[in-house]
Order: C-alpha cells, then structure tokens, then sequence
C-alpha cells in the first residue's frame, strides 16, 4: 500500500469573514457609540440649562408682575422650585401658567439658596406642610436679593445666579 500525497488542497471555502459582515459589525458600533456620546453630553448640559431656564422664569415673572401689577414669589424644595402669587390672603401656587408651572430637577443637579448672603436649608420649616416662599418678585419691579448656585450633585462650584433688589438678574458662569 503506498500513501498518497495530495498536492492540491481541498476545494473547501476558506474560512473568515466577509467584507460586507465586518461592515455590517463596524456600523453597528459606530451607532452605539453615537448614542453614548449624545448620552454623555446632554448630562454635560444639564447645569447650564437649568441655571438659564431659571433665570429666564424669574425674569419672566418680574416682568409679568410689573405687568400684571400681582406679586410673585419663588418657593424651592429640595428637587423642585414652583411660582406662586398672591391673591390677597395667601400665597397659591401659580395656575394656567404652562411657564410659571411647578419643575422638578433633573436628578443630578441641586440649587443652593442664600438671602442677602445667608445661606438658607431647603424644605419645610418645622410646623408647616410646605417651604414658606424664598424670593419675593413684586409689582413695583423690586425682589428680594438672593444668590442662587445651579451645581452638579456633590461637586462645587456651578452656575450662579445673582439678583438685587431693583430686580435685574446676572448669570455667572463657573469659571467667570
């Protein structure tokens, strides 16, 4: 019995991945990267967007109580911050307003409140349901002084928003 040799190899397909295949995988990631990356940066602009969002209701709502000649009032919770007005005996919650509405914030951002430089803890107040109103925007175009800090949850610095009794505004960047 003699062994054959076999010069030729076997006819078989060789083995790999097509181009078409290694395509289809690289699209693939190139999507899930995307999304990671439109992910990462709309987390990066939550401060900024919150800080300018507010700073534009509390303008707004100066501007609405001069006009409207109501007084205006700004109440924070923890997560939250709601406008209300007053009616004559109380403070109510701001209604058919879709602007002036009640907003919770996004889970990662906190607000620091201080009035005329003395730094106040958010949430009720020993005895009452709710937080008593923090700043007053009235219809003669004045408003309590207050610094407001728009920070990342466990980070300092932020966003701060400043307002003075003659009722102007001014946003501060962090590295400003």
């Amino acid at each position: 019995m003699s062994a054959r040799v076999r010069l030729c190899p076997s006819p078989r397909r060789a083995r790999g991945f097509t181009l078409l295949e290694v395509l289809v995988v690289l699209l693939i990631i190139g999507v899930l990267v995307s999304f990671a990356a439109l992910s990462i940066n709309r987390a990066d602009t939550a401060v900024p967007d919150e800080a300018r969002r507010l700073a534009a209701l509390i303008r707004l709502s100066g501007e609405e109580a001069v006009l409207q000649g109501q007084e205006y009032a700004i109440q924070f919770e923890a997560d939250t911050y709601s406008f209300l007005n007053f009616d004559g005996e109380a403070w109510q919650p701001v209604a058919d307003d879709e602007l002036l509405r009640a907003r919770t914030l996004p889970d990662d951002v906190v607000i620091d409140v201080a009035l005329e430089g003395e730094p106040i803890t958010l949430g009720a107040v020993e005895g009452e349901d709710k937080a008593p109103p923090r700043i007053f925007i009235l219809s003669s175009g004045e408003m309590s002084p207050f610094e407001l800090t728009v920070r990342k949850r466990g980070a300092g610095g932020g966003y701060r928003i400043d307002g003075n009794a003659r009722g102007e505004l001014k946003v501060s960047a962090p590295d400003e």
